[in-house]
């Protein structure tokens, strides 16, 4: 008779608990149809926690057991598709579901195929599994034809005062200046979402992209950078063994490349860019990004991605002088 109240108590805490959750269901739609394996976040405006779902091929997404309270519910940028998505002030009520339709914008800036190869590629290679290759010195093989995606939670760049104004500026005239648009290297950081090819071997690891310079080499053969050597879009790249974890380390820049994808940070020829990459299974690579820069940021710029494999794709060709939309997009002359 005694373990009664006990019983009732827990009985009545257990309901209080179911109530004061509910759900958030939806859609995940672009113009021409539904995203099947949108990544869709939840973040808790009174926690920061952050709750995911994912997709289904008719586009449909649930979250069947959020704590009751107000979230942001986003969608990261896919590849270089769409645009994020994000809607402040969901409300999710105890015991109810919350409706979300979702509509995504096309962020594409007129090559043509771009708006649909992304999405076409992740869908086709969905169900890869199997363990991670090895090397035949036991090391992991990250040869492959890899599709990047952008880390889906970026955390804003902190920048020393200079750069925060030269940052503003470019991004005040849609970043028509950026070297891309003049046929330059852009970008030298795994930050955009394009496919990529590795090439692996024991004391050299290439990776080839549909980019200028379209290539980088990263050597692994135990030596060491350049004492003086002339500063590059690229840099100098190393790489070492943490185990299971390849970290690349990449010295010698010039001061000239706008740093992450979409988002054209300025840096000077100190920057130090560290990567490490991991394959836990077949069919994705781990990609960690550090920015290190004492002249343009006042701590280390992150970002952390997950790249899948697609084993069937092919670099294409890729001329930028050809066809080439970003000036006439951006209102370059």
């Amino acid at each position: 008779m005694k373990l009664a109240p006990i019983l009732v108590g827990l009985l009545v805490a257990s309901n209080a608990f179911a109530q004061a959750r509910g759900s958030l269901v939806g859609t995940v739609r672009l113009p021409d149809g539904p995203v099947a394996r949108a990544t869709i976040q939840a973040t808790q405006s009174s926690t920061g926690a952050i709750f995911t779902a994912t997709s289904a091929a008719s586009g449909q997404f649930v979250f069947r057991d959020l704590p009751a309270g107000t979230y942001e519910v986003s969608v990261p940028g896919t590849g270089i598709a769409t645009v994020r998505f994000a809607q402040q002030n969901v409300v999710v009520e105890a015991g109810k579901p919350t409706t979300l339709d979702i509509a995504l914008q096309k962020a594409n800036l007129g090559v043509l195929g771009d708006d649909n190869a992304y999405l076409a590629i992740r869908n086709k290679y969905t169900n890869l599994r199997g363990r991670a290759p090895r090397m035949p010195d036991g090391r992991p093989d990250l040869t492959g034809m890899w599709n990047a995606t952008v880390d889906p939670n970026p955390v804003p760049a902190a920048l020393l005062p200079w750069a925060d104004e030269v940052w503003k500026q470019r991004n005040a005239n849609a970043q028509r200046d950026h070297p891309d648009a003049l046929c330059l290297p852009g970008d030298p950081t795994p930050t955009i979402p394009l496919l990529h090819k590795f090439v692996q071997t024991k004391g050299l690891l290439v990776q080839l992209f549909e980019q200028e310079p379209h290539y980088r080499q990263i050597f692994l053969d135990g030596r060491a950078h350049p004492v003086d050597g002339d500063p590059t879009w690229m840099g100098h790249s190393l790489g070492r063994w943490e185990k299971d974890t390849l970290v690349i380390d990449t010295t010698g820049f010039n001061d000239k490349s706008w740093l992450i994808f979409a988002t054209g940070l300025p840096h000077t020829d100190k920057l130090r860019m560290v990567e490490r990459y991991r394959r836990p299974d077949l069919g994705h690579l781990l990609v960690d990004l550090t920015l290190e820069d004492p002249g343009a940021f006042v701590k280390p710029v992150e970002r952390h991605m997950t790249w899948e494999l697609a084993p069937g794709e092919e670099i294409l060709e890729a001329i930028c002088n050809e066809n080439n939309k970003f000036p006439e997009y951006a209102g370059v002359k």
